[in-house]
């Protein structure tokens, strides 16, 4: 098992080899418990990999995305306005990377950001070569909450071509859509005991459930092991450094 796992530094390994290979058009799934830290691996990655970025804040005015440090927009803006910001944010050589989502604290302002953030879905799918991160993947498609999994699916399944990447986040494959795991080419899991992620992970990945099971055994709670859909490549283990 051992030759089967690679440890990897996180600024001068990791980052370097995953930009080289997560292509524009090619989704990733993160899946941890909450305080795990999905949100700090999320914005290493998103940093130093993706310079066109929009993040859904589906819980409105979540206080964990706004560490991301990227200037929120209450308000989608439309596509003319989105395109004439990128061009600026381009003259002064800056990325364009963005939180959607205002407060949601009445119901009135909760039914407003579904609205907004189904726009911004099918703007982002018009046109094209962004980047979107949803934490908590399941209050977006959840049809008890916000029932956008039509929108989200639309772009795990169809985004190749459009050279749009989904990152997603939840806490375990039974809570979200299996769209959003079986669309990934690359998974990120935290330490789990949990049975149901690593029999879903085996199958996903087509490896060994006690395999899967092996690799997470005496694992730093601060790691993460990525796993690629190819079943021969190696688990690579890291440690995203915190802010």
């Amino acid at each position: 098992m051992k030759d089967r796992i690679v440890p990897m530094e996180w600024e001068s390994e990791f980052l370097p080899w995953f930009k080289s290979r997560w292509e524009p058009g090619q989704h990733v799934g993160l899946i941890a418990p909450t305080g795990a830290g999905k949100t700090t691996l999320a914005s290493g990655i998103l940093d130093h990999c993706r310079k066109y970025v929009l993040a859904l804040d589906a819980k409105g005015g979540d206080t964990t995305l706004a560490t991301l440090g990227y200037p929120r927009l209450d308000r989608w803006p439309g596509m003319k306005r989105i395109s004439s910001m990128v061009e600026e944010n381009e003259k002064n050589n800056l990325p364009s990377r963005w939180i959607v989502g205002s407060s949601n604290r009445t119901l009135d302002e909760a039914q407003k950001l579904i609205t907004v953030l189904k726009t911004t879905l099918d703007d982002a799918w018009s046109m094209g070569n962004w980047t979107l991160y949803a934490d908590e993947l399941q209050l977006l498609t959840d049809p008890r909450l916000m029932g956008l999994r039509e929108e989200v699916d639309r772009l795990l399944i169809a985004a190749r071509d459009r050279g749009i990447s989904f990152m997603a986040s939840f806490q375990a494959p039974k809570w979200v859509s299996p769209t959003a795991y079986q669309q990934a080419s690359h998974l990120a899991v935290s330490y789990t005991q949990d049975d149901d992620v690593v029999k879903r992970l085996a199958e996903v990945l087509g490896r060994d459930k006690n395999e899967v099971r092996g690799v997470f055994k005496g694992l730093d709670k601060f790691a993460w092991v990525i796993v690629g859909r190819d079943p021969r490549e190696p688990y690579r283990v890291t440690i995203p450094a915190r802010r």
